[in-house]
């Protein structure tokens, strides 16, 4: 119930993620600290029920990631982890659309060969 509650934190991320693969302008290093950033505004929330925390209460916390460190190592190491991963998820789809490109034009010129 809690994933379901919250769960735009990790779509925004997939989204991301996606753009990024695809070609889109992003950057890897930001969007994963504003996703933990997301994260831990959103667990603060969930386990203090019992308070209300205005927005800048809550910026102040996430500003404070690095210093808390209230999700350990885990962070740094994932943001290795995806880096290495998406660079070369996308150096791979980037090669797809080029080799697409490069049968499409190959099947043009053998369509326009005259046959004997």
């Amino acid at each position: 119930m809690l994933y379901m509650q919250n769960s735009e934190v990790f779509q925004d991320l997939f989204t991301e993620l996606k753009r990024y693969y695809t070609g889109g302008n992003v950057n890897l290093e930001e969007m994963l600290n504003d996703f933990w950033a997301r994260l831990l505004e959103r667990m603060f929330q969930l386990i203090n029920p019992q308070y209300h925390f205005s927005e800048d209460y809550l910026e102040c916390v996430s500003k404070y990631t690095d210093q808390l460190k209230p999700f350990g190592d885990v962070p740094r190491k994932l943001k290795i982890q995806v880096t290495r991963a998406f660079i070369a998820a996308r150096t791979f789809v980037q090669g797809l659309t080029v080799g697409r490109e490069v049968a499409n034009r190959v099947s043009k010129v053998v369509e326009n060969v005259p046959t004997f």
